[in-house]
């Protein structure tokens, strides 16, 4: 699906999402911590796909769930 992409796109992508889930860690807030982490798990994705690497799909999409749940609990205790 992925084979006739150039290695150096496919290999952006990881520096791409590796760089966001970095910065992500540097935010102050729980809320841009997981939303910046969610953009890079979902870029990881994207990379992990095209290197063919299911294991580490798995991972990503697990994180990104996670993430989901975990800002969606925050939001509705904050409307509590």
């Amino acid at each position: 699906m992925f084979s006739n992409l150039d290695p150096a796109i496919v290999e952006l992508f990881g520096i791409l999402a590796g760089t966001l889930v970095l910065i992500s860690f540097l935010m102050k807030s729980e809320r841009q911590i997981r939303f910046i982490n969610i953009i890079g798990c979902v870029i990881f994705v994207v990379y992990d796909i095209m290197i063919s690497s299911v294991s580490v799909v798995v991972l990503n999409v697990g994180l990104t769930l996670v993430h989901i749940v975990k800002l969606s609990r925050k939001k509705e205790k904050e409307q509590e």
